[in-house]
């Protein structure tokens, strides 16, 4: 019985070959009685002083529906609770490297931070990683060949970041064999499709990644400061949040001043009967709203991308709708994408040629920055959907070298 038990480890771990990389300890930093006056991004506790705080700079989620974080004097207690209706809580202990580990409940996963290798299942946290300055952390990508920012690719050039082979669902075998301290896992709405059970059941330490199922684009962006968590940058990321937030309430206080609110269709026909959308409380939805205008599905209350098996329930919402605001991805112009399916030429905002796709810089299948760099940058896209619905509407100049919205022509 036990050989049996064995198997199927056997052949998980050698279908692929990946030499891990070498691994240092991080040094040893002695803490006085009065504590630190910076967070310990790169060091462990020499010796541990029982009371002592050892994380001077805090962060909490505000705009997040499903992250939660408390502090102790040496250890951080994460909760994530999905949006979506899978009925499960994940809780994180993290804990800093040098001092003990408090109890903790069993399924309570203890992960030792500051982490130094990294791999994400969702290249959301690729734009993430650049902006908290912990791209050299990266191990291991689900996809290598979509990535965009320009900091993660130089890495996979020097073959640092291994691709994982899956498109937010990578193999168990190579997350296992890179070794990495923390693995972020593309969390599903359909509780069959997610990894994290199995990975924990191997000893790899997978948390969550569900950014996507939040209800706000704010909510999404704060997905940045669980990095911060995970490597003690707190400081940064509540600098870095903080002008996201800024500028992303100036938007939509403009487009509240909107004389109308447009009817939006969004999503795309995925075959002769189904359509691609996602739910009124999704964080896309809420981009329309804030941007001026009002989602055609606004009614549905789930918060996760979503298929209609019928298409007539999506029809009968958006036909009329005089703008499609983001679409199926890498379509030349509006031709080509009724050419890719019929029912796209049906919609209102089809025949008049108001189409949008978030595609901008697109070059291939999944490879265009929306996908790594739009996650921590709600104030571009909102600024982007309100030209599009608002043509007219006088923004203030908003400084990126990155669009993201491309108008079908």
């Amino acid at each position: 019985m036990r050989r049996l038990q064995l198997i199927p480890l056997l052949l998980l771990c050698g279908c692929m070959q990946i030499a891990p990389p070498p691994r240092a300890a991080w040094p040893s930093v002695v803490v006085g009685v009065d504590g630190l006056s910076d967070n310990l991004d790169a060091a462990c506790v020499a010796e541990h002083r029982p009371g002592v705080d050892l994380f001077p700079h805090k962060t909490t989620f505000t705009h997040s529906v499903q992250l939660q974080v408390s502090y102790g004097p040496h250890y951080k207690r994460v909760r994530f609770t999905p949006s979506v209706g899978t009925g499960e809580t994940l809780d994180y202990l993290l804990v800093q490297c040098g001092t003990p580990v408090p109890a903790h409940g069993p399924h309570e996963q203890v992960i030792q931070v500051p982490i130094q290798r990294l791999v994400t299942g969702n290249a959301a946290m690729l734009g993430a990683l650049d902006e908290l300055g912990l791209v050299d952390r990266l191990y291991g990508a689900e996809n290598t060949r979509s990535a965009t920012v320009p900091s993660v690719r130089e890495r996979i050039a020097q073959g640092l970041v291994h691709d994982m082979w899956g498109y937010g669902h990578a193999s168990i075998e190579s997350v296992m064999a890179v070794q990495a301290d923390v693995y972020l896992s593309f969390y599903s709405a359909y509780p069959q499709g997610n990894m994290h059970p199995r990975l924990w059941e191997l000893g790899v330490r997978a948390i969550a990644q569900a950014d996507h199922h939040e209800t706000h684009p704010l909510g999404r962006a704060e997905w940045l400061k669980l990095l911060a968590l995970l490597t003690n940058r707190e400081a940064l990321a509540n600098a870095r949040f903080d002008r996201i937030e800024a500028q992303y309430l100036r938007l939509a206080a403009l487009a509240a001043t909107a004389p109308d609110r447009p009817l939006v269709m969004a999503g795309f026909a995925a075959g002769r009967d189904t359509v691609e959308t996602f739910g009124g409380r999704n964080q896309r939805a809420r981009l329309i709203h804030d941007a001026g205008g009002r989602f055609a599905l606004a009614d549905d209350a789930r918060s996760s991308s979503l298929v209609f098996e019928r298409f007539e329930k999506v029809y009968a919402r958006a036909a009329d709708a005089p703008v499609w605001l983001g679409t199926l991805g890498g379509q030349a112009s509006v031709a080509t994408l009724v050419d890719a399916n019929p029912l796209h030429g049906w919609f209102r905002a089809a025949r008049e040629g108001r189409v949008f796709a978030w595609d901008q810089g697109y070059t291939g299948a999944w490879a265009y920055p929306f996908q790594d760099q739009g996650m921590t940058r709600p104030h571009v896209q909102l600024a982007e959907a309100i030209r599009a619905l608002h043509p007219g509407l006088p923004l203030p100049p908003l400084v990126t070298d990155t669009p993201f919205l491309r108008r079908l022509p």
